[in-house]
């Protein structure tokens, strides 16, 4: 209820609210404040009205919709969670604050939206589970204090609820390209081959140069008594948490192939469930899977989606899934060195690598593989990552696009079909008239006729205008494997 609060609050053009929920006694009062006063900084640019245009109307702002005029109505409320109604777009992206029991969620997009509310009943099954049988003896013998202790080698560099979204409008400015351009990723690349194949001797000291003979012009190193190097600890203290680490790793993934969860997600609240319990199991010295089976049941049983997560996420160990994931992509990309800088890079995790690797062996591009690793290692968070992903699952929906061109224009991935067709995939919530969407559809690469622009979810009308003024045809709610669930019929403000 006081994140439901919050936003409405947020959302009015009259910002007294948050102050005053600032100074009441919660679980969430620095979240409120925090999210709160950053809306309320922009509220009059960005509610004035929800569509004002700009520049003598040739652009238009971001609006602020009703939740249920986006996704359909089961996804807004259930048992332990409900949706905050305002939603804010950002990027393309519709932006949702989720109520649970247990702590308030984010989700950047309508397809996150999804995921996040099927992660629900895998929360309720952690929480059973802490609480009764080997876990619940565990934590409480043990506490968490000598998990957290370690705790820091597996922290989860996630987004706070209280950030501001950037969607995926990075993909349509001109920006990337000066950042991602082809000179700057061949010097960026020279330096690091240089590192690898340079001076052998002048590596610096480390697991892999501890053993080497010194250069013939310099004297040998000092002759130690006892080396104290991480590295050199054989038997230390060192080599006992690697192992306690890998004990976890393993016990985190099993629970997550329990439940059907993805053990990649970003969900800051499963994570800490995960990592909570994956330490106890440790420490009891006890299967965590078992132990989990035995309280939570299957993960059919759990979550009724798990058959959406590909199953070498589930069975296949990280280091696996990268090297599966390296052979897959040089089965259509030419460059090594890309592919792994890919695969240890960017926005993407191994759960999305893995459907990126799946996309393109369904398409068969003759030829742009390198760009997209090139383009996938610069991406910045889940949101950019999935929306190249969601990309070619778009193209794949159209009849004629296997064995095609793939292209990058700026910083987008356009298609080209055998037959010529040039396809635009676009899976954006709403889509809006920008400055930075006109420089883009406005790039010499999109002067010609037969071309389709594939958008995931709606556009505004000044948009639709826009686009078919510039011989683009239209596709709104085009479908794709794992597409959002958008509510039914057009979901335009009423004031558009």
């Amino acid at each position: 209820m006081l994140l439901e609060l919050s936003a409405r609050a947020a959302f009015s053009l009259n910002c007294n609210p948050i102050r005053q929920i600032a100074g009441m006694k919660s679980v969430l009062p620095a979240l409120v404040f925090a999210f709160g006063a950053s809306v309320c900084r922009s509220a009059e640019v960005a509610r004035a009205p929800p569509l004002a245009c700009a520049r003598d109307c040739a652009y238009e702002a971001e609006p602020y919709l009703q939740a249920p005029m986006l996704v359909q109505s089961s996804l807004l409320a259930g048992p332990n969670y409900r949706v905050v109604p305002e939603v804010q777009v950002r990027g393309y992206m519709a932006r949702f604050l989720i109520d649970t029991k247990f702590g308030p969620l984010s989700a950047d997009s309508a397809e996150l939206l999804s995921i996040r509310i099927g992660e629900i009943p895998a929360l309720e099954a952690l929480d059973r589970a802490s609480k009764t049988g080997a876990f619940a003896h565990a934590l409480a013998a043990r506490g968490r204090k000598t998990g957290e202790a370690v705790l820091h080698v597996v922290e989860h560099p996630v987004d706070t609820v209280v950030g501001l979204p950037v969607g995926v409008a990075r993909y349509f400015s001109a920006k990337w390209d000066l950042w991602t351009g082809r000179a700057q990723s061949v010097a960026d690349r020279s330096s690091k081959e240089f590192e690898n194949k340079g001076d052998p001797y002048r590596a610096p000291a480390g697991p892999m140069t501890a053993g080497r003979e010194a250069p013939p012009d310099e004297d040998p190193p000092a002759a130690e008594s006892k080396s104290r190097a991480w590295y050199a600890r054989t038997g230390s203290e060192a080599e006992r948490e690697t192992k306690r680490y890998l004990k976890y790793s393993s016990a985190r993934h099993d629970m997550a192939k329990v439940l059907g969860v993805d053990p990649n997600s970003t969900n800051p609240i499963l994570n800490d469930k995960l990592d909570e319990l994956a330490w106890a199991a440790v420490w009891g010295n006890f299967s965590a899977g078992a132990a989990l089976g035995e309280v939570a049941g299957t993960a059919a049983d759990v979550i009724s989606w798990s058959g959406k997560l590909n199953q070498y996420v589930l069975e296949k160990t990280p280091e696996q899934l990268r090297e599966v994931n390296r052979t897959r992509l040089l089965r259509f990309c030419s460059d090594d060195f890309g592919v792994r800088q890919f695969l240890r890079r960017g926005g993407f995790n191994d759960t999305s690598r893995t459907a990126l690797a799946a996309a393109l062996e369904k398409l068969k591009p003759q030829a742009g593989c390198n760009e997209l690793a090139e383009l996938g290692a610069t991406t910045r968070g889940e949101v950019e990552a999935r929306y190249l992903v969601d990309a070619l699952k778009l193209i794949d929906q159209q009849a004629d696009a296997v064995g095609g061109t793939l292209i990058v224009a700026g910083a987008a991935i356009v298609w080209r079909t055998p037959s010529g067709k040039l396809l635009l995939p676009m899976p954006v919530d709403y889509l809006t008239w920008s400055h930075d969407l006109g420089d883009f559809f406005d790039r010499p690469e999109f002067a010609t006729a037969n071309k389709i622009a594939l958008i995931g979810g709606e556009a505004s009308m000044l948009a639709q205008r826009k686009l078919t003024e510039r011989g683009w045809s239209l596709v709104l709610r085009a479908p794709y494997e794992g597409a959002p669930v958008y509510t039914q019929g057009g979901f335009a403000p009423k004031n558009e």
